[in-house]
């Protein structure tokens, strides 16, 4: 049995808290595998990392975000340093703070540092992605997808995994009118903005569920420009796991129309397009970080006409089924071991 170590910022802290969710699903499949797993995460009164995602939040609050992640990372240094004289071995996700904080407190334990996108574009853009991987030097690096490979040399590629029996077992029962459903952050990088262009392209009637406002919050100005009268808005905020389900099980297509943003940070591997597709849903997804290695149907990103060409393709003749048994948990962690 091997103790290991999690350092992570997000990390659930209540039962449906999809906030680090694939890490709580990381250790749970590590338990199963046989190892002692003890987690280090940001506190649950550390915003920066739970509202949104910090490099959203970063992005947003600008110089004012450096005193709440100084004082995030040091909690997490501080922790870390205590508690790792019982393990051996690491699993840091996220390069930063995480990966950091695990060298510096415990620089003699094998580490596996996990880049997830944010964090990659934030070294980037701070100009401190080379002292970083300098730092990290002997590390296991893992990026989750190969986009995110290229900008971390000596990476492997393996996006997270998700529980596959759990979703190819949920059923189908799509709606009249067909569901076109979006799930996940209302944050610039998920491209809400372009679907709702897209909709107006979209003449039949359908039933648009955008389940991802943060705390109930959306934007009034981009529903109200473009809402059409034979499209039924349907906007429940961040769901739980079980509401998830519900919305996998009625919708005809998921819709990722994620971007790449100025500052040239785009995705990782997002776990709702694994999901979709493991529960037996169509996605139509712009061709952009990890999303471009899935068996989706394409888009270019910024493009509403093509996405809503697409959305009409996958309406009228839905593609197979696809076999996402590598993308399992259990297939996963095998990999993700220090």
């Amino acid at each position: 049995m091997t103790r290991i170590g999690v350092v992570t910022t997000s990390y659930p802290r209540h039962e449906g808290d999809f906030a680090g969710s694939f890490v709580g699903a990381h250790v749970r499949a590590l338990r199963e595998l046989g190892h002692d797993v003890d987690v280090v995460h940001a506190p649950d009164d550390a915003p920066l990392f739970y509202r949104g995602g910090a490099p959203d939040a970063i992005e947003q609050l600008g110089l004012r975000a450096i005193a709440p992640a100084v004082a995030t990372t040091t909690r997490l240094y501080r922790e870390v340093h205590r508690r790792a004289r019982a393990w051996d071995a690491i699993i840091a996700h996220w390069l930063v703070p995480s990966a950091v904080v695990a060298r510096l407190a415990a620089p003699r334990l094998p580490l596996l540092a996990i880049a997830h996108g944010g964090d990659v574009y934030t070294l980037r853009r701070t100009h401190l992605m080379k002292p970083v991987l300098t730092l990290l030097r002997g590390a296991k690096l893992v990026a989750v997808s190969e986009q995110l490979r290229a900008l971390v040399p000596g990476a492997v590629v393996q996006p997270m995994g998700i529980d596959v029996a759990h979703f190819a077992s949920l059923g189908r029962a799509p709606t009249n009118p067909p569901t076109v459903a979006f799930i996940g952050r209302w944050v610039p990088i998920k491209g809400v903005d372009v679907l709702f262009e897209a909709m107006t392209h979209i003449e039949r009637e359908v039933r648009l569920v955008v389940a991802g406002m943060l705390d109930g919050h959306h934007d009034a100005t981009v529903i109200a420009r473009y809402e059409r009268p034979e499209h039924h808005h349907e906007y429940p905020g961040l769901v739980g796991a079980a509401e998830r389900d519900q919305l996998l099980r009625e919708a005809s297509v998921v819709v990722i129309p994620s971007r790449v943003l100025p500052n040239g940070r785009t995705e990782g591997t997002p776990l709702v397009a694994l999901e979709a597709l493991a529960a037996g849903v169509p996605v139509v997804a712009s061709r952009v970080g990890g999303l471009a290695q899935l068996p989706v149907t394409h888009v270019p990103p910024e493009d509403p006409v093509a996405l809503a060409r697409a959305i009409e393709r996958v309406l009228d003749a839905p593609p197979p089924r696809q076999d996402m048994a590598a993308f399992d948990w259990r297939v996963v962690a095998e990999r993700l071991q220090p």
